[in-house]
């Protein structure tokens, strides 16, 4: 990481550096990110459900996700992989479920319509689109290691980042601040 000019070196991190890059913002989308859980602080977990029109027509959920657990990365983040999970959601609660041959992931984030924030962010190619938006929502996650046999469930009660984007301005209660 630059600062001023000058390399900075970052150890022992639990996070990741994104998001909102590319030429137009996608269509729709929920995303979360915990950065530690409560009850694991050096694990990680980023996840995406995405729905991109295509001319006329609505893609279905594409939901790509990392976690990285008790020293190992669980990757189900290929093109292939996004079509096979599953996945809702609606303004205020987001499940998802991944697996490939190595891991089985389930997860839902969520929190009460006072918490989030709305925001305006102007497309690229034009337009506005919607973010609701909060850094405190809640988040369960089982990950089952089909190598060892073991499932773990992984808590933050507060403090999974949760976004959902969106082309509606109001049916969701959620002012628009910004």
């Amino acid at each position: 990481m630059m600062q001023n000019g000058e390399k900075l070196a970052i150890d022992d991190w639990v996070g990741s550096q994104n998001h909102n890059w590319g030429v137009q913002h996608t269509d729709r989308y929920a995303w979360g990110q915990v950065c530690g859980f409560d009850n694991a602080p050096d694990s990680f977990l980023e996840a995406a459900s995405v729905r991109i029109k295509i001319g006329p027509i609505w893609s279905k959920l594409i939901t790509p996700l990392i976690v990285r657990h008790g020293g190992k990365e669980y990757a189900c983040n290929s093109f292939r992989q996004g079509l096979k999970a599953r996945a809702s959601y609606d303004y205020f609660l987001w499940r998802f479920a991944s697996k490939n041959k190595s891991v089985q992931i389930e997860g839902e984030i969520r929190a009460p319509r006072e918490a989030f924030v709305g925001l305006r962010y102007y497309n690229p190619p034009g337009g506005v689109k919607y973010c609701l938006n909060l850094k405190i929502a809640g988040c369960t996650l089982r990950v089952t290691d089909f190598a060892t046999g073991r499932t773990e469930t992984l808590r933050a009660a507060n403090r999974a980042a949760f976004e959902i984007l969106t082309d509606d301005d109001s049916q969701h209660g959620i002012d628009i601040r910004a």
